[in-house]
Order: C-alpha cells, then sequence, then structure tokens
C-alpha cells in the first residue's frame, strides 16, 4: 500500500489549489457569486486527473526512470515501480480508473464550453506519456504542462462559474504559463542523460544543456516584463501586479544558480534546491495572484459576495500553511 500512495506522487497536489482558486477568485472579481458546488468540482476535477497523471507516467516512463541514476524527490518518479514495490500494471489500471471518473465529471459539466476545456484537459495529461501522443517524448511535454496547470484548469474553473474565460485572466496566466514552461525545463535538466538514453526527447535533450540553461534565464525578465506590460495596458490591476512582482527575486537566485552550474554535473544535492524553488517559484507567483485578485475583489465595487471571498481567502491561507510545512521539512532535511 505504500507504494500504492507513493505512485500517487501526493506533494505535488498542493499547487493545484493555487489555479483553481485563481479561477474561482477571478470569476468573484467579476461580479459572480462564487458557486461552492461548481468550484468543489472543478478542484475535484483538477486533483483527480493529476493524480491519473501520476499513475499514467510511471507506467509509459518506466524505461526511463530506470535508466536514471541522479534522480531526486522531485524529479526522476516516485521509483515505487523502479523498486519493485508495485506491479507495473496496477499503475495502468489505476490510470484507467481515473481517466473514467475525470471523463464522468467532464459529462456532468453544465455547459459545452466547460465540457470541451476538460476534455481537452484529459486528453492532453493522458497522452503527455501514453501513445501514440507520448508529448514529453517529442518536446512538447513542456508546453503540455503549462497549459494544463497554468492554462485549462483556471480556464475550468472560472467557466464553470462564469460561462467564460475573463481578459484578467487570461493576462495572468501568460506569463505564469512561460515560467511554468521554463520550470519544467529546469526539472527535466536532471533527467537529461537518462532520458536521451531511451529516447526521450524533451526541450533540454533536443537543444541541448547550455541553449537550455539560457532559455530558462531569459525567460525569466520575458515573463515579468509581459505582466508588467499587461498592467500598463490595465489588464491587471497594479494590486494583482505588486505581490506578482513580489516573487521576482526567486526568478534572480534561480538564474544565478543556473549559470553557477548547479545542474551541469547532475549532483542530487545540488539540484535538489533548484528543482524545488524552481516548482515553488510558480507555485508562490500564482498564489500571489489570487492573493492580489482577491484583495483587489475587496476594494472594488461591483465584485461578488463576501462569502465567497472569505472562502477563497481560507483556501489560500490554508495553502499558506502546508507550504510553511513543506518549506519546514525541506530545511530538515
Amino acid at each position: 500500500m505504500t507504494g500504492f500512495i507513493r505512485l500517487a506522487r501526493l506533494r505535488f497536489l498542493l499547487y493545484n489549489l493555487l489555479p483553481v482558486g485563481l479561477g474561482a477568485a477571478v470569476a468573484v472579481h467579476q461580479g459572480h457569486d462564487l458557486d461552492l458546488t461548481w468550484y468543489a468540482v472543478a478542484q475535484l476535477f483538477a486533483w483527480t486527473v493529476h493524480v491519473m497523471t501520476h499513475y499514467c507516467n510511471e507506467y509509459f516512463d518506466l524505461d526511463a526512470d530506470r535508466a536514471n541514476v541522479y534522480f531526486t524527490p522531485w524529479t526522476g518518479g516516485s521509483r515505487a515501480l523502479v523498486d519493485g514495490s508495485v506491479r507495473p500494471i496496477v499503475a495502468l489500471g489505476t490510470a484507467f480508473v481515473l481517466w473514467s471518473v475525470a471523463q464522468l465529471m467532464v459529462a456532468a459539466m453544465p455547459s459545452w464550453p466547460a465540457r470541451i476545456l476538460g476534455t481537452v484537459t484529459v486528453v492532453l495529461a493522458w497522452f503527455y506519456t501514453a501513445p501514440p501522443g507520448k508529448l514529453n517524448y517529442r518536446g512538447a511535454g513542456e508546453l503540455t504542462v503549462a497549459a494544463i496547470l497554468n492554462g485549462l484548469w483556471p480556464a475550468v474553473a472560472v467557466v464553470l462559474q462564469t460561462g467564460s474565460v475573463p481578459v484578467l485572466l487570461v493576462a495572468i496566466l501568460l506569463p505564469t504559463a512561460l515560467l511554468q514552461v521554463v520550470r519544467m525545463m529546469v526539472m527535466n535538466l536532471g533527467d537529461r542523460r537518462s532520458d536521451a538514453t531511451v529516447g526521450k526527447r524533451t526541450l533540454p535533450v533536443i537543444i541541448g544543456y547550455r541553449r537550455a540553461v539560457t532559455v530558462i534565464v531569459l525567460a525569466q525578465p520575458v515573463a515579468y516584463a509581459m505582466l508588467t506590460g499587461f498592467a500598463l495596458l490595465g489588464w491587471v490591476p497594479w494590486l494583482v501586479w505588486a505581490p506578482m512582482m513580489a516573487t521576482a527575486p526567486l526568478s534572480v537566485w534561480l538564474a544565478v544558480q543556473l549559470r553557477r552550474g548547479a545542474m551541469a554535473d547532475l549532483d542530487p544535492t545540488r539540484m535538489t534546491p533548484v528543482v524545488f524553488w524552481a516548482s515553488n517559484h510558480v507555485s508562490l507567483i500564482v498564489a500571489a495572484a489570487m492573493l492580489g485578485v482577491l484583495v483587489d475583489a475587496a476594494v472594488r465595487p461591483g465584485s461578488g459576495s463576501g462569502s465567497g471571498l472569505v472562502v477563497l481567502s481560507l483556501v489560500l491561507a490554508g495553502y499558506g500553511l502546508l507550504f510553511g510545512h513543506r518549506l519546514w521539512l525541506a530545511r530538515r532535511r
């Protein structure tokens, strides 16, 4: 049972609170009352698809994980199939069960836009590693993750509340999606040698280590410049821009670490803090965006009900407590 739970990689599910919460927060910001039922559906849908992806990946990535001797707690899979704790067929069977649950949730959604977005989410998540798509083996894995985590999940959440995707949400998501793409490139830098041996062509494998580092470093100021441009255009309120910009020092730290070769020699001791903070950099900027949207909604005439703001503020506070606990555990190690 322990190995089966390890396959789920539950530590990654904490992030899901943020894109779903952000989509719901934007709906309230636009003047809609929070529908708790559809908010819960959006959250459960995101968790179901995410866990489905993990079980699916573990099965179809088994050769790559077996070849990986440079894994960290954040890269290289759960190792539950590699060490024989769970049979591979169990992972695949569980993935199919979760796929069915996700499809039932899509069918229950109240509108065609929500169903279409939900279906695209499930399809992209499944074919991230499963054939014949195998998107993460063909240079499209990083883009796929960004499209789902920083695009489709918050889009589903807001469409379930409002029926459409507001410009505000798009303007927030675009720079965070760019950071998500390069965050995945950081993760794949650590797996590049083992991936190459099994024909898994992630972006770092395709363009090489040095070019990948250059892309990751350059994407940092581009993302924040994009955000600032959207604020100047009036698409992002300054109360949203400010907390998002407060995460920029993490971008600087990440760029410095990569330029110093933290991922060059594939030393897990040096790689672990880099992949940890690369992942949590994206989490924190989305959390900052959600905070800004809630604050702006609280002072904005015509926003949705105060009860919605309270619920979403509690969700964000809960994320903060759980993130703090994660940080405490990481420092203990």
